[in-house]
């Protein structure tokens, strides 16, 4: 068997060789019938047409080079010698298109190096005599040889250039024979193209449901092509074939591509009349090639601008702007990658000095049936990019807007902030222009004393909904998910929406030159699927082609977008941020009612209703930091009476929040938190975190005392629920109370003023309710902390309010800590009996009753030993020895006792 098989190898071989050559001869012999001339128009077709099917065979055969050898300079020759063709169905026709189609086929590698300047020549040539599918198939060659090979300077680029130019300047002669002349003496033109007189036909541009058809002598119709030159299929390939010219030969056509400009603007601006597109014979196909050339032609001016702006550029931008916003205006509805890839090439023009010439026409991009235009596809997928397109507009060219024009950017930026339609970034980003708008309608308000002021409440307003929208439906469905388990990573935010560079605030998440912080993410669609990024340059958008820019048709608006944790957190943190931003506006601006000299802080009735609802809705918000990672990143949610804050940012944001209402007028800040003194501190009930609001009021001079003072009579009406099994809401009342007590040693001059009226009821009303309630702890811990706050010698006044009350109180302290009790609640007696806050003068008088709980302190835990030890040696310091020995007699063994106790060494 193995002799067999060796015998039959060289066999299979030369069968092999055979099969090899009879295909490289099969070839030949097709290249060979392309240039007989005895040969039909059929049959060179045909011919061709096998070439074209049978072409990865050759491609790929080890004869290849030979072939390419061959056919290559025969294939030129019939192109080179052949003559254009206008119908469709003409042999000819199908034979010259075949045979481009087999030359953009041919891998570039460098077995094709030797043929390309052949090539690239004969492509040049037939630009401008060729058809228009023909002169298609001649582009992709030019740009594909182009970029491989990068061959060197020839004249027939600058032809090439000439050529473009002259299309460009023809355009407007065509755009009228397209769409203004009667369909009589339009098809006159095709029957004197089809019978071989004149020129080709300048119209349609496309085969089947586009072309133009004439009937033949056989009843059929014939398809007729337009020539190249007339074609708005080929304009619309032209800027990407420039571009590529003048990055490959920059230093040769950059003078030439300079004098594209003015004929740029003059073809953006082009438009059939209003009489032509009312017209029943009016050519909505066409229509859509003629915007299409248009939005490359805009795309190459985009490219350019930046080259070309300080030279050229300027000098046409009212042309520029017409055009834009024709093209905007009039772009079909019904094809949204056409609006997609105006709204890019925009983009980058609008990133120039030139967006300032768009503001006297602003108001036309506030329009959205303008800017987005009513197609069903166009809303449910360019809003994003038309939405970051204009933010970052109005973000640089604020200055200059009126407050008319400011007050439009409010109302459409406030709605997107509330469409739940559109990606979460694309709200943040909604989010921080309205912020950067607040100076400028301050500034703008005054100088046209205009009403800034309630656009700025309307402003905040919807910032409000905002926090309230976040509290009521996204944060309790992240705390179920949490709750259940499911995959909630923190780190997972909806991404971008191509949108750009920062205005501050924060950590907002858009593209490259918008608002928010920079980020590479490509952007979301509302369904929380990642979108296609847009081409990141004009020279990319030029390249892009319509198939590709198509949006495939999903049913987007019925996807609301979904908020992850992390783009809760940034939203609390921006809207926080931008309501401490709006306030500082609302209280620097004057309404034109108001005819003070002064600013006005004092808030009307219907402003102070809205910061009431602030309140509510942003404490609720806030417990989005309730939601925490662990170390393996997995999320859960913080127990609402944990006492520590382990996330930087929200103490951060929490003092923000508190000092929005700081720099309120007093009266203001007054009334709102009076009435929402009950919410808050449930609030803090719920999520401890929150006191860092109340601690911040009490430690601000401007609002320490008046928020005190809400607080403690708050505090005093519910002291009774002190003494309830609800040792939670116990705790929590006791630490309020301590942060009011703290505030006095922080300002003693006003908050001394504040506990003062209180002092009374609080220290009467703990020793009453002590006697009957269930845990009476709490009552005496209050005390504590009371007596620790105020003790130290430095408040005179709240001493001389508490003196009446010493007597009374030194007897029940004495009769509870002489008493069946726990050893705690002993203690604590004894701790309360020594540091009442009275000077030691005031003491005198009753010494006798300090003398047991001084004994009882020095045989207690070290804390007590330590203070009875600082009471006896207060008193040995400041006290006659006769009168000290006279008090201390009845409790002299006991004392003694306790002291040598506390001396000794514990080992003997």
């Amino acid at each position: 068997m193995t002799s067999v098989g060796m015998m039959a190898t060289p066999a299979a071989t030369a069968t092999d060789q055979t099969e090899e050559q009879s295909t490289f001869q099969k070839f030949c012999s097709l290249i060979a019938v392309l240039d007989d001339p005895t040969s039909d128009d059929d049959a060179k077709k045909n011919a061709a047409q096998e070439i074209s099917d049978g072409f990865e065979a050759i491609s790929s055969h080890q004869q290849y080079p030979e072939f390419l050898d061959y056919a290559v300079p025969q294939i030129l020759k019939v192109l080179r010698n052949g003559t254009p063709h206008f119908i469709a169905e003409l042999p000819e026709q199908q034979l010259r298109k075949l045979l481009l189609e087999v030359i953009h086929r041919l891998p570039t590698n460098e077995q094709l190096k030797p043929f390309v300047m052949d090539v690239l020549s004969l492509m040049f040539q037939l630009l401008e005599v060729e058809n228009e599918e023909n002169v298609l198939v001649c582009l992709r060659v030019i740009i594909e040889l182009h970029k491989q090979y990068r061959p060197q300077m020839q004249p027939e680029i600058q032809q090439f250039l000439q050529f473009v130019k002259s299309i460009y300047k023809e355009l407007p002669t065509n755009v009228t024979k397209i769409f203004e002349i009667p369909a009589q003496q339009h098809m006159a033109v095709v029957m004197e193209m089809s019978s071989g007189l004149g020129s080709p036909a300048l119209t349609v541009s496309g085969l089947s449901t586009t072309g133009a058809t004439t009937p033949t002598g056989d009843g059929s119709n014939q398809t007729m092509i337009p020539k190249a030159k007339s074609s708005l299929k080929v304009l619309a390939e032209l800027p990407i074939i420039v571009v590529l010219m003048y990055q490959l030969y920059k230093q040769n056509v950059h003078n030439i591509v300079s004098e594209f400009i003015p004929l740029i603007m003059n073809t953006i601006v082009l438009q059939p009349s209003q009489q032509a597109r009312a017209s029943v014979n009016f050519n909505r196909e066409v229509y859509v090639d003629f915007i299409a050339a248009q939005n490359k032609t805009l795309s190459f001016l985009a490219y350019i601008i930046r080259i070309y702006q300080q030279d050229v550029v300027m000098q046409f931008a009212p042309q520029m702007v017409q055009g834009m916003l024709g093209l905007l205006s009039y772009c079909p509805q019904e094809v949204a990658h056409l609006r997609k890839e105006l709204l890019i090439a925009a983009r980058h023009i609008l990133s120039t000095d030139l967006r300032t010439r768009f503001v006297p026409h602003i108001d036309q991009l506030f329009d959205e049936d303008v800017l987005i235009g009513n197609g069903w596809t166009a809303r449910e997928t360019l809003r994003p990019l038309a939405y970051s397109t204009l933010a970052d507009l109005v973000h640089h060219v604020r200055q200059h807007l009126t407050l008319a024009h400011l007050s439009m950017a409010v109302h459409l930026f406030s709605k997107n902030v509330h469409d739940k339609s559109l990606p979460a970034s694309i709200q943040m980003v909604s989010c921080k222009l309205l912020l950067n708008l607040v100076d400028c309608i301050r500034t703008k308000s005054e100088q046209e004393n205009g009403n800034g002021r309630q656009i700025l409440i309307r402003m905040l307003e919807v910032f409000m909904q905002k926090f309230h929208t976040i509290a009521k439906h996204h944060i309790p469905e992240l705390i179920r998910k949490c709750r259940q388990g499911d995959d909630v990573s923190a780190a997972t935010g909806s991404g971008d929406a191509g949108t750009g560079n920062g205005i501050g605030l924060g950590t907002a998440k858009p593209s490259a030159s918008t608002i928010g912080v920079t980020t590479s993410a490509p952007p979301q669609t509302p369904g929380g699927t990642v979108a296609a990024a847009p081409p990141t340059s004009p020279f990319q958008l030029l390249e892009s082609k319509p198939e590709e820019a198509k949006t495939k048709f999903q049913v987007a608006g019925t996807q609301l977008s979904s908020f992850s944790v992390y783009d809760c957190r940034a939203f609390v943190k921006t809207l926080v941020y931008g309501v401490k931003t709006i306030t500082w506006g609302v209280t620097q601006c004057k309404s034109p009612a108001d005819t003070s000299l002064g600013l006005n802080k004092q808030l009307q009735p219907k402003e102070m209703r809205t910061f009431v609802k602030l309140v509510r809705h942003a404490l609720q918000a806030l417990d989005i930091y309730m939601i925490q990672s662990n170390a393996q990143g997995q999320l859960h949610v913080r127990p609402g009476n944990c006492s520590t804050v382990r996330i930087k940012e929200e103490k951060e944001v929490l003092e923000h929040f508190a000092g929005v209402f700081t720099m309120m007028n007093t009266v203001t800040f007054k009334e709102i938190f009076a009435t929402t003194i009950d919410y808050i501190v449930e609030r803090i009930y719920q999520n401890y975190a929150l006191q860092i609001v109340a601690n911040s009021f009490l430690a601000n001079t401007t609002t320490s005392a008046t928020f005190a003072t809400i607080l403690v009579e708050y505090l005093l009406e519910r002291l009774h629920e002190m003494g309830h099994s609800d040792t939670e809401r116990s705790n929590l009342y006791l630490k309020l109370f301590k942060l009011v007590f703290g505030s006095v040693s922080l300002f003693a001059a006003e908050n001394e003023q504040m506990l003062k009226p209180h002092l009374h009821k609080i220290i009467n009303q703990s020793m009453e309710l002590a006697t009957t309630a269930k845990e009476p702890y709490n009552y005496f811990l209050l005390l504590r902390a009371l007596f620790r706050s105020i003790g130290g010698g430095s408040h005179d006044l709240l001493y001389q309010e508490f003196l009446p009350l010493l007597p009374n109180l030194l007897q029940g302290l004495n009769l509870l800590q002489s008493g069946l009790h726990k050893q705690f609640m002993k203690d604590l007696f004894v701790e309360l009996c020594l540091t009442v806050p009275v000077r030691l003068s005031s003491l005198l008088p009753y010494l006798p009753m300090l003398m047991d709980p001084l004994v009882s302190a020095l045989n207690g835990s070290q804390t007590l030993v330590n203070q009875g030890l600082r009471t006896l040696e207060l008193c040995v310091d400041n006290l006659q020895p006769d009168f000290l020995y006279e008090h201390i007699q009845p409790v002299r063994a006991d004392l003694m006792q306790a002291l040598w106790k506390t001396l000794r060494n514990p080992s003997d």
